[in-house]
């Protein structure tokens, strides 16, 4: 009775674990997570982090085809990332590709003669219902010509803000490249061993004054916010006012702001109009179509016009480091002990995302860093 009572409690097992795996499976098919190695390439063991909890790693190994070919290929990447070669004829392909849907220099911004007074904007991401109507001060802050018309960089780099950075030493090796771009005003003084400090043109979300700069309303919090800006030193700050109506409001705070300043401050301001919806049709002909494309692959397309030859750093959407299996935060200038967040993972399906770019890596068109620079 006990060796029968023992195999049906085994086979209950079995079928309760094959159930488990089953719904795993389902559930990372849905939104493509690709994991690593059980170890890392110095032995440490790796960490599963996904954003809807630890996954079955059973259910990837060995029900998932794609799993063990692409995580392999990815170990030996880490380790051999002086193998890369890049393909100037498929980069250029691509940049043409591009150009068929936006002519990114002329789009780039808005120009004092390309918009009228009281001119009504809509939202690239909102109902056609919201409108901004296009004021004197705003009209008097776009440049006259687009700032990057006409400019040519052999080598860029572009910084994304994963927590992939954190301790990997590559400030210095950030700091060579012709041209930086930074994702949305990001800090790199403190950071500037894993992340360098220059900026030569760095996004702004609106939302960012309202997160870190309380909305301008104290003298402190519009000092702070100078003093930020100081540090740009003639960088571009590229402000998407028209994506999301909920801008608006910080919008004209931002206009107010600059031009109480104008003329104290070097930096370059730039606002795009409605471009999102050129830039989202050419990526969905790479069959990446989420509700909004992350910021970081923004500024590869915007860079791709630019670059002859573009390097990505701080592009990897999950919760663990692969060259170590640390734990990470989401962002690399989060306070220590942050937890991973993914919410930001179901609107711009970045696991997806970063399967393209790391197909474009593997075919020479970007160069895509994830190993420790030291």
């Amino acid at each position: 009775m006990v060796r029968i009572a023992s195999a049906v409690g085994l086979v209950m097992f079995s079928v309760a674990l094959l159930i488990l795996s089953l719904i795993s499976y389902v559930s990372i098919k849905k939104d493509f997570l690709i994991s690593t190695p059980r170890y890392g390439v110095n032995g440490g063991p790796r960490m599963y982090m996904f954003h809807a909890g630890f996954r079955s790693q059973l259910a990837m190994k060995y029900l998932d085809p794609a799993f063990s070919s692409l995580t392999n290929i990815l170990s030996e990447d880490l380790q051999n990332s002086s193998k890369w070669r890049y393909n100037s004829t498929a980069f250029q392909q691509q940049r043409q590709s591009i150009a068929q849907y936006i002519d990114i220099p002329h789009n780039f911004t808005l120009i004092r003669e390309s918009v009228k007074i009281g001119q009504l904007m809509h939202y690239d991401y909102s109902s056609h219902k919201y409108v901004y109507s296009i004021s004197e001060n705003f009209r008097s802050l776009l440049p006259e010509v687009s700032p990057i018309l006409n400019k040519h960089y052999n080598v860029c780099a572009v910084v994304g803000n994963s927590g992939i950075l954190t301790g990997s030493r590559c400030g210095a090796q950030i700091e060579k490249f012709d041209f930086v771009f930074r994702c949305n005003f990001a800090p790199t003084e403190i950071f500037k061993k894993d992340v360098g400090r220059r900026t030569n043109m760095t996004t702004f979300n609106p939302s960012i004054l309202e997160k870190y700069y309380n909305n301008l309303l104290t003298v402190q919090d519009r000092n702070n916010f100078f003093l930020s800006l100081k540090k740009l030193d003639g960088a571009i700050l590229w402000i998407p006012a028209f994506f999301f109506h909920t801008s608006a409001t910080v919008t004209r705070t931002l206009v107010d702001f600059f031009v109480e300043h104008r003329g104290q401050l070097k930096v370059q301001l730039a606002w795009p109009g409605n471009i999102m919806q050129y830039i989202n049709n050419y990526w969905k002909t790479k069959q990446l179509s989420p509700k909004r494309l992350s910021t970081g692959i923004l500024m590869y397309t915007l860079a791709s016009s630019m670059c002859d030859q573009i390097h990505l750093y701080g592009f990897w959407p999950f919760g663990w480091d692969p060259n170590t299996g640390n734990e990470l935060p989401y962002h690399y200038y989060d306070k220590k002990g942050t937890k991973f967040t993914t919410k930001w993972q179901e609107s711009h399906q970045l696991p997806a995302e970063f399967k393209l770019l790391y197909k474009m890596h593997s075919d020479g068109v970007l160069k895509l860093s994830l190993s420790h620079c030291a």
